[in-house]
């Protein structure tokens, strides 16, 4: 076969003194690489000598371009190489050094040429490397400082080690050390490194300084590093009590005399990091409870001070005691610069506050216009009950074994429906309503889920961002378990109903546990609008817990609460995979809609605003998990990504993992929702086309002789967002709730409910 590349050399006889850093050029040489095939091709270089280790992470040769650019047939690329250690430990002696030309696309074209390495006898026979001089930790984490020491002398030599510039007692394994290093040999060793968890330890740059020292050298070197540490902690937020009354009651309020009723805010800096702390009230709670706004306050590492907030809100002549309630936020800045601290945030976020008014004139005298008002008000829903959603329906759910529809909507209620399972009552008839669950949540519905362990209760996510959980047969009022601006877009129960996970439109995902209070839950953040939110619980698998969390630019994620991991799974349309060489660009318009799981099957389903209805193994997913723990170990990773609440982010790739995919069920419209049954062996499907989908499932895909389902109903014009399945006896109920205020449940007879029935 014909040389297809040509290198030529400027210099084939090359010097090296080790130590020496003046540059004279001997150890410096171009190499001009002609492509003298007929591809275009990208070329690299490589030197190998023998007695060199191949894995060695210590490079003894730089590369000026490191890779050429793609060029046509003809033309030549210049590299510049510069050896800059000698790549075996022998001094006074000449080696052969062999250069490598290859191609980066086709492994034919390569060539090679024999170069001679004369290595000069070391000018300085201690030497001191630092792989890494910038190095960034956390207080109460360790941190590796990695050292090389080289013995360029012909004797073997004992060599002390010691650094400094950081505290000792930071230092875990101590500042000195002391080896021995045979001659023309070197050693790697280790510095370990634990700045406490304590407010004395600031956030800023440590400068610090490692010295070498031996019984054959007069010269002792040493290298500079930088440890900074980062900012850690919370500012700590409480106000107690968090009510007052208007008129005060007579007496001292926290030392301080005062007729308006005042709060006492308290800051306590639990960080690493000085800080100036304001306080926020939007103008709206501000106007309406009348309130002054106290001037901001600096707090060193560990100081706690107290800020005072006082309303004077007038007294109303008459009605009731009015209960007035404000949101409070903290304002975390930079002393120095004012500018927002990003790293150290408040805890908790915001305070809600309450103002009691009492009217001038006594309640007594008030009775007879209450009671006129109530008999009005009942008179005005006597006359106009409200049977229907005057809104989109964006949440139905199937209760109880399937006799109940709760369904949640735009109109800022949750309505109750009675079903009729007949086989003979048209589907149009078959719920009956009930009444309200909620007549007023004082903001849109957006997702309805309900208790695995009581049927009964369900838990709604509001557009405030409020969480709240009713039960549906006694009427009880509803627990509040969070109360805030971030919009709630999904739930998820686990198993035993232990715990609650919600969704949010600033990408968190929060885990409540509903047993032992709601306070201070577990955070994770996707990093992306959360849109669809479910749960994979499998006792024989590891990990046991995964929250997959879907959204916005198409993004699906895997949270290990447990572990406090976060795993970002590459999502991908197969189709478009192959009929094309590049990945879609995921814009903001593109997310996943829904999501739902069977752990009998281990089984997730997924669809997305772009028509694609996705099946996927979870036991595949938990492989890949295990996999790139074992990988972790094995390489060591250091310094992974965390997310801003501490999850550590590992991506995962997982081309397996898919089962089936399409997008023809729904004419290419979004999917807005899926649901699975029981047993995982149907799922149902609903889409901006207005189809109500149902396909059935065998090896966890869709059955061979089905693959185009099943149309239930089709509404055309109409979309479709929200639907839940649930097998009963042989037949199956399917409720839907659309943008046309209308709540839906459909009768499939002909099924067995069997787990090994038409689900193999």
């Amino acid at each position: 076969m014909p040389n297809l590349v040509k290198a030529i050399v400027s210099k084939k006889e090359l010097k090296l003194t080790p130590g020496d850093e003046s540059s004279t050029g001997d150890n410096e040489f171009e190499v001009t690489v002609v492509n003298e095939s007929d591809k275009f091709a990208s070329f690299y270089l490589e030197l190998t000598t023998i007695g060199a280790e191949p894995d060695s992470n210590i490079k003894w040769y730089s590369l000026n371009p490191e890779v050429s650019a793609k060029k046509p047939p003809g033309s030549s690329t210049t590299f510049h190489v510069v050896i800059t250690k000698s790549p075996i430990q022998v001094y006074e002696t000449t080696i052969d050094v062999t250069l490598r030309v290859f191609s980066v696309e086709f492994s034919q074209l390569f060539t090679s040429q024999k170069l001679r390495l004369k290595i000069e006898k070391a000018i300085k026979p201690l030497q001191l490397y630092l792989p890494v001089k910038d190095l960034k930790v956390f207080p109460g984490d360790e941190i590796e400082i990695p050292v090389i020491v080289y013995n360029l002398s012909p004797k073997a030599t004992t060599v002390t080690l010691n650094i400094s510039g950081l505290s000792p007692e930071w230092m875990t394994q101590g500042t000195t050390q002391s080896f021995q290093i045979d001659a023309g040999d070197y050693k790697k060793t280790s510095f370990w490194c634990q700045p406490p968890r304590n407010p004395e330890t600031l956030s800023q740059e440590y400068d610090f300084t490692i010295e070498a020292k031996s019984n054959t050298s007069t010269r002792n070197p040493r290298e500079q590093g930088t440890l900074e540490v980062l900012p850690q902690g919370t500012v700590e937020f409480s106000c107690n009590p968090k009510v007052q009354r208007m008129p005060r009651l007579k007496g001292k309020v926290y030392g301080k005399k005062s007729k308006f009723p005042t709060y006492e805010l308290r800051f306590e800096n639990n960080s690493n990091l000085p800080q100036q702390v304001d306080i926020q009230v939007s103008e709206t709670d501000k106007k309406q409870c009348e309130l002054v706004i106290p001037e901001g306050i600096n707090l060193e590492p560990g100081e706690a001070k107290p800020m005072y907030l006082v309303a004077k809100k007038r007294r109303p002549w008459w009605w009731l005691k009015r209960r007035l309630f404000f949101e409070v936020s903290p304002i975390l800045k930079e002393p120095d610069t004012g500018f927002p601290s990003t790293q150290i945030r408040p805890n908790p976020s915001t305070q809600v506050l309450e103002l009691q008014v009492l009217p001038i004139i006594p309640v007594l005298l008030q009775f007879l216009g209450l009671v006129l008002t109530l008999l009005l008000l009942w008179l005005l829903w006597y006359l106009h009950p409200q049977d229907y959603h005057k809104g989109p329906v964006h949440s139905v759910r199937l209760i109880g074994n399937g006799s109940l529809v709760v369904s949640g909507s735009s109109d800022q209620t949750i309505r109750l429906w009675q079903v009729d399972r007949s086989p003979w009552k048209p589907d149009i008839r078959r719920l009956k309503y009930e009444g309200f669950i909620a007549d007023k949540t004082e903001k849109a519905v957006r997702v309805l889920r309900q208790s695995p362990r009581e049927d009964y209760v369900i838990a709604a996510g509001l557009e405030s961002g409020d969480i709240k959980l009713w039960n549906v047969l006694t009427k009880i009022p509803p627990q509040s378990i969070y109360t805030g601006t971030d919009r709630v877009f999904d739930l998820a129960f686990t198993k035993d109903s232990r715990y609650l996970f919600s969704g949010h439109g600033s990408g968190i995902v929060r885990q409540w546990n509903l047993e032992f209070g709601t306070k201070n839950p577990r955070i994770a953040d996707a990093g992306f609008t959360v849109y669809a939110l479910s749960l994979s619980e499998n006792q024989q698998e590891r990990p046991n817990t995964l929250v997959v969390v879907g959204g916005r630019y198409n993004k699906l994620a895997l949270w290990d609460w447990i572990n406090s991991r976060i795993y970002p799974l590459k999502y991908q349309w197969q189709d478009w995979k192959k009929d094309n060489k590049f990945d879609p660009v995921m814009g903001q318009n593109q997310y996943i809609d829904g999501l739902a799981i069977s752990d009998k099957k281990n089984l997730l389903a997924s669809s997305d605003n772009e028509g694609y209805i996705t099946l996927w193994s979870m036991n595949a997913v938990r492989q890949c998990i295990r996999d790139k723990q074992l990988e972790e170990i094995e390489k060591g990773v250091q310094n992974q990504k965390k997310d801003g609440v501490g999850n550590l982010i590992t991506s995962l790739e997982c081309d397996n993992a898919i089962l089936d995919q399409w997008r023809d069920g729904h004419n290419n419209q979004p999917v807005r929702s899926v649901a699975l049954t029981q047993n995982g062996c149907y799922l149902a499907s609903v889409g901006d086309d207005g189809k109500v989908m149902l396909w059935e499932l065998e090896n966890r895909m869709r059955t061979p002789k089905n693959q185009n389902g099943k149309i239930i109903a089709s509404s055309p014009g109409i979309r479709l967002n929200s639907v839940d399945i649930k097998a009963v006896d042989d037949y199956l109920l399917i409720a839907t709730g659309d943008d046309q205020y209308r709540v839906r449940l459909y009768r499939v007879q002909g099924i067995n409910n069997n787990d090994n029935a038409n689900c193999k």
